[in-house]
């Protein structure tokens, strides 16, 4: 999400609750160390990076002592600095890929992690190309697939299974219809239905405690 301004911003970190935060030092009614105060003075946990077109020491400090977690300069700041830190966040968060074409099961069950695992950063892909690409740089510890009767999708799965196999140590869980015959290697499959919720919360809940010694 984006805001113009320090009381657009304020307004939507105190809905979304987000876990970083990338707040300039200029805004049009403000700037990014009273947005910085503000935020601490919730008692927000968020990690706050301040930019600044000017690296000075003063700003530096300045920046600190508003509570910031991270001081970057517009003018050296690289993509890899910028990963460093989405990762060093993302690294102590539950994270879930949901791969999906239809977009009401990805908001279903986005809506259902996020109520019942609220560290957790969900984030839903509609096609194996993005699914990939998406992982590469989530790095998810579950990934639930919603599984379609199609043999094109099915031939994509199998051959997207591979990489995300290679990519990390995810648990996949497909989710498919009652007649259809899954034969994908998969660790978990759900039946789409009434006791869905129940086996997921079952699979999420060993997940965790296998990854309990990471958070």
């Amino acid at each position: 999400m984006t805001a113009a301004g320090v009381q657009e911003a304020l307004a939507k970190v105190d809905s979304m609750q987000p876990d970083l935060i990338f707040a300039d030092m200029r805004l049009p009614d403000g700037n990014g160390l009273d947005f910085t105060r503000s935020v601490r003075a919730a008692r927000m946990e968020s990690v706050i990076v301040v930019l600044t077109s000017h690296d000075l020491p003063e700003y530096r400090d300045a920046a600190i002592r508003s509570g910031a977690d991270r001081f970057m300069s517009k003018g050296s700041i690289n993509i890899s600095e910028i990963f460093s830190v989405v990762e060093s966040v993302l690294v102590t968060r539950f994270r879930v890929l949901v791969v999906a074409e239809d977009a009401a099961f990805s908001e279903q069950m986005d809506v259902f992690l996020s109520r019942g695992w609220p560290r957790a950063v969900v984030v839903c892909a509609a096609d194996w190309e993005e699914t990939l690409d998406t992982a590469d740089t989530l790095k998810p510890d579950l990934i639930v697939v919603r599984s379609e009767p199609n043999t094109e999708w099915d031939r994509r799965f199998r051959d997207a299974l591979g990489g995300l196999r290679a990519g990390g140590s995810a648990v996949v869980v497909s989710v498919c219809d009652a007649d259809f015959v899954d034969a994908r290697p998969v660790d978990h499959r759900i039946e789409n239905g009434a006791e869905c919720s129940q086996a997921m919360v079952t699979i999420i809940n060993q997940t965790l405690a296998h990854l309990s010694g990471r958070f």
